[in-house]
């Protein structure tokens, strides 16, 4: 079962949910099962008997962040409210947590987090520092019930967990463990749960959304796809964090034949020099440049979105410069772009010669400022043209080319009903990458 907020009043719960999407979603699913046990949800850590922190810890920005809100927590709880943190900084750092902060009440693994009213239990009754961190292998069903935290527009759905792919930089597949897809059925199944409840879009995501089901030997992508276009109340469904050596030709004919599939996709690239690739443990960018000329040539329209990563060991001028060049070449639509963050225990942590902090951060400045002009230019094509806009507040929106959260939005001169999808004009870009809609 699949709710907004309405819940009875009990013992009040704060949670503070960092990270990515998919770790939205397991705090969906924590706030959706105390839901069902009569807690109530206080958006005010000051008021709540409980308060529950899931966090991130990708990279380093992601845990110097959580540590950031878990000391702020700590500074200010009383004595008689208990603070349970869970997901993949437990995961990670295990029972050192507890040393260095002795008022956490509870850790949860980043797969443990449907204990959540069990834990709480045992640390009402007076027990201590329970700590139950495991290796990752739940993933939630559609039996779960989740309190959606999106607005009424668009949810998130999970259709895999962990990650099998072992790139040299990434911690993903020992903090969520391996590959694990869900049943197509049971994914359908919420799917229409979310319909049910008024949500107009689906967003797909998974660590990597077009290995779904290949773990188990069939991509299970396209079925999907072909299933939830029958969904009567689904107007979008937009699929992130896909891999360009996993993005076949099956699934690009599925996006193509799709009524529903937003002629939009996220295919993260990290990179474009096959030296660095190769370190990396990505696919030569021959197989991304081709993904890509596959798309463009089934779905001439197809809004592509990519993240790039700068300063990985041993990337030079001529390593960059050519990355600028293949942005520049290639125009995705969106960029997003992080700083290599060295990480204890993957591959790439011993890996040499490092990138000085002060060049990483100058290159990371020049490809966003490239991408920039290449964004503007997008946008400036689409001024004066009509398009669907799917409101996801008072004034606010977003087209099938914007993810929600991650790319521009759209400003609307007048109020709607968050939910509703409507046809308005693009009349004026604001700070290059949002968009004012009018008549």
């Amino acid at each position: 079962m699949i709710s907004h907020r309405s819940w009875p009043f009990r013992m009040k719960v704060n949670l503070i949910s960092l990270g990515c999407p998919k770790n939205l979603v397991d705090s969906e699913v924590i706030l959706g099962r105390l839901g069902e046990k009569g807690y109530s949800l206080t958006t005010s850590p000051e008021d709540a008997d409980i308060i529950i922190i899931t966090t991130c810890s990708f990279i380093e920005e992601a845990r110097r962040e959580s540590h950031r809100v878990i000391s702020k927590i700590v500074s200010q709880k009383s004595p008689l409210q208990k603070l349970i943190v869970c997901g993949c900084l437990p995961q990670l750092e295990k029972r050192k947590l507890f040393i260095r902060y002795p008022q956490i009440d509870a850790l949860l693994g980043s797969a443990d987090f449907y204990k959540i009213d069990e834990v709480i239990d045992e640390i009402l009754n007076g027990k201590k520092r329970l700590f139950s961190v495991n290796e990752p292998r739940f993933i939630y069903n559609s039996s779960f019930p989740r309190l959606l935290s999106t607005p009424p527009s668009y949810a998130y759905l999970k259709i895999a967990e962990g990650c099998s792919n072992r790139c040299s930089y990434c911690l993903i597949p020992f903090l969520r463990g391996s590959y694990r897809s869900r049943p197509v059925d049971d994914v359908v199944k919420e799917a229409k749960n979310l319909a049910n409840l008024g949500v107009k879009e689906l967003i797909l995501i998974a660590q990597d959304t077009t290995f779904y089901g290949k773990e188990a030997g069939e991509c299970l992508l396209p079925p999907l796809l072909r299933k939830l276009d029958e969904i009567d109340k689904i107007r979008w469904v937009r699929i992130l964090y896909t891999h360009p050596a996993h993005l076949d030709s099956a699934i690009i004919q599925a996006i193509a034949s799709s009524n529903k599939v937003c002629r939009y996709l996220d295919i993260p690239l990290q990179h474009s020099h096959d030296e660095i690739l190769v370190r990396m443990r990505r696919p030569k960018f021959e197989v991304a440049e081709r993904a890509i000329e596959q798309l463009r040539e089934k779905i001439p329209d197809i809004v592509l979105r990519t993240t790039l990563m700068v300063g990985f060991p041993g990337e030079e001028e001529r390593h960059f410069n050519k990355l600028l060049k293949d942005v520049e070449r290639i125009k995705f639509d969106w960029l997003g772009a992080f700083i290599y963050s060295p990480e204890k225990g993957t591959p790439a942590y011993s890996f040499s010669p490092k990138v000085p902090l002060k060049v990483k951060k100058r290159r990371y400045k020049e490809l966003l400022e490239l991408q920039q002009s290449v964004t503007l230019g997008k946008n400036k094509r689409r001024l004066g043209k009509v398009y669907s806009i799917l409101v996801d507040a008072d004034k606010e929106g977003h087209t099938e080319f914007q993810a929600p959260e991650i790319d521009g939005k759209v400003l609307l001169s007048e109020k709607h009903l968050p939910g509703e999808l409507i046809r308005k004009k693009i009349v004026k870009i604001r700070d290059c990458y949002d968009l004012v809609a009018r008549g």
